[in-house]
């Protein structure tokens, strides 16, 4: 008979065991997430608080747009997002080129028994024992292999995957550029309010305490009851309405300040001011001197939208031929070197090659729903360039109209303005005034006040038409490069550009790629040709 060999159990393997179990279950409870506390989440406020305004050049003088704008786009925390996406977009592009190569495994390891990997061995034809009991393995050896592996059927799946990671990047640089363009249209349009509102202040301000004194003598005569209840009344009512209306004003100039500190990464309690030349007008708006066709063609060149359409049917092309690769087997390819210790190996290092082919059968059910998935992601890519390339034509034609809708507005509200400014000139200077009441000599002013300020807005309104028209055609405010990242370095940059714009020298052509980061902490976008 065959003779079985006895093992002796250990007894202590349960409770062992047990005590195993219930460590792992002590250490699964302690994972459970625990919420915040109120210290915890006070310090967390407290360091992102410092954090914001860490690193920032300090406002040493009033500044100017191309200031702000430079600021901006250096410190910006949306703008510093977008710049952080494209670089984990591009080194998730730079990863992806890694899986190209094929695997290389090195491994090593010990292993040791405590008794002989023992055997013997029995005749099939007569059932007795042919051999003494024996041994061909050392109790305790070491191990050791080096082998390369090649798939090529993931070789060519990583090499469309690093395609499509590679324009996943392109889309992500376009995207910066993209708010970096919406970023300077809104930094455009919020100075010209507060600039606005700077000035505007020095003017509501003394017409404000004129008011405020008017309405206070009001008070004292009704209360002294020199005049009729309903005429005091009356009166009143109409210095009330008046000092409304100028409040009202003082706090909507105030807030436009408060919005470009938002945008340029200020203290919302920093009291900064801004550059005006009191003397000198503001510089007149210039339109482009493009007709609306040559605007259509720049701006599907140059818009960020457009090309990101565009990476968008590359990276659904790629899917489908991932979809039709996986169709084929997978052919491996290994070529290795192994070393055992085992002293009873004649050989104790050899090397080995070798090829195998594989494939999962239930993949060749899914092969057809995965490619009409990526075909129709790929058609679904197509229809949104379409989409965009209708939505960029449409938005150049508007941001034109609005531009010149604007600059009409600001051309009668400038009219207007001086018209008013001349009567109130008048009325104030002549023998009228002291046949005027103190509410009527106050509504002349609040009237020249309101005139000057629609003026004001006006042209911050045309300002902003510009914005969005510069938008439109994906004009990129920066050349590509610089010779540092300060803030009037920058600015410099971002004024000469501009200026270029103003004398009718518009971008002709996008570049090819989006350029590298040059600035530091800020992301410049890349420099289009100048005509």
């Amino acid at each position: 008979m065959a003779k079985y060999l006895s093992i002796p159990v250990n007894r202590s393997v349960p409770s062992l065991l047990a005590v195993a179990i219930g460590a792992v279950l002590l250490n699964g409870c302690s994972l459970a997430p625990a919420p915040l506390t109120q210290q915890e989440r006070q310090s967390q406020i407290g360091s992102d608080q410092v954090k914001l305004f860490q690193q920032q050049e300090p406002v040493t003088g009033p500044l100017s747009l191309y200031q702000a704008m430079s600021r901006a786009l250096k410190y910006n925390l949306d703008h510093r997002v977008k710049m952080m996406e494209r670089a984990v977009a591009e080194g998730q592009a730079t990863l992806a080129r890694f899986d190209l190569l094929p695997d290389v495994v090195a491994s090593a390891g010990y292993r040791s028994r405590d008794n002989f990997n023992a055997s013997n061995s029995r005749s099939i034809s007569t059932g007795r024992q042919s051999l003494e009991t024996s041994t061909s393995q050392d109790r305790s050896r070491f191990m050791g292999d080096l082998s390369l592996r090649w798939n090529i059927l993931d070789f060519g799946v990583s090499y469309f995957r690093a395609q499509q990671e590679g324009n996943k990047a392109l889309v992500t640089a376009e995207s910066r550029r993209k708010v970096s363009h919406n970023l300077m249209k809104d930094v455009r349009s919020a100075y010209w309010r507060a600039l606005s509102a700077q000035r505007m202040t020095a003017r509501i301000q003394p017409v404000l305490a004129e008011a405020q004194h008017a309405l206070a003598l009001a008070e004292q005569a009704e209360a002294e009851k020199l005049r009729s209840p309903l005429d005091a009344l009356r009166y009143r009512k109409s210095l009330l309405e008046i000092v409304r209306r100028l409040e009202g004003l003082l706090e909507q100039q105030q807030m436009a300040k408060s919005e470009l500190a938002g945008l340029i990464n200020l203290p919302p309690n920093l009291d900064f001011k801004l550059a005006d030349d009191s003397v000198n007008p503001w510089p007149q708006v210039v339109k482009p001197q493009l007709d609306i066709d040559k605007m259509g063609d720049l701006a599907l060149q140059l818009r960020p939208e457009l090309r990101q359409e565009m990476y968008q049917t590359r990276i659904g092309s790629a899917e489908v031929k991932k979809a039709m690769l996986r169709l084929l087997p997978g052919v491996e390819v290994q070529l290795g070197g192994n070393y055992d210790s085992n002293s009873y190996l004649l050989n104790q290092s050899w090397g080995e090659i070798g090829t195998q082919i594989s494939k999962n059968l239930f993949e060749l059910l899914s092969a057809p729903q995965a490619i009409a998935t990526a075909e129709t992601q790929e058609s679904l890519a197509h229809s949104r360039r379409l989409a965009a390339h209708m939505a960029i034509l449409t938005q150049v034609h508007l941001a034109q109209q609005q531009l010149a809708l604007a600059d009409k507005q600001y051309q009668r509200s400038s009219e207007l303005d001086d018209v008013n400014q001349k009567i109130h000139h008048h009325v104030l200077n002549s023998e009228l005034t002291e046949a005027m009441s103190s509410v009527e000599r106050i509504r002349v002013s609040v009237d020249s006040v309101l005139s000057e300020l629609q003026r004001r807005q006006a042209y911050a309104e045309s300002q902003d038409a510009l914005g969005k028209l510069y938008v439109s055609l994906g004009f990129d405010p920066l050349p590509a490069t610089m010779a540092d990242d300060s803030v009037d370095t920058l600015a410099n940059a971002i004024e000469a550009i501009d200026q270029e714009w103003n004398q009718g020298h518009y971008p002709v052509q996008a570049t090819d790629d989006p350029q590298p980061e040059n600035t530091g902490e800020t992301a410049t976008g890349a420099g289009a040709g100048k005509s």
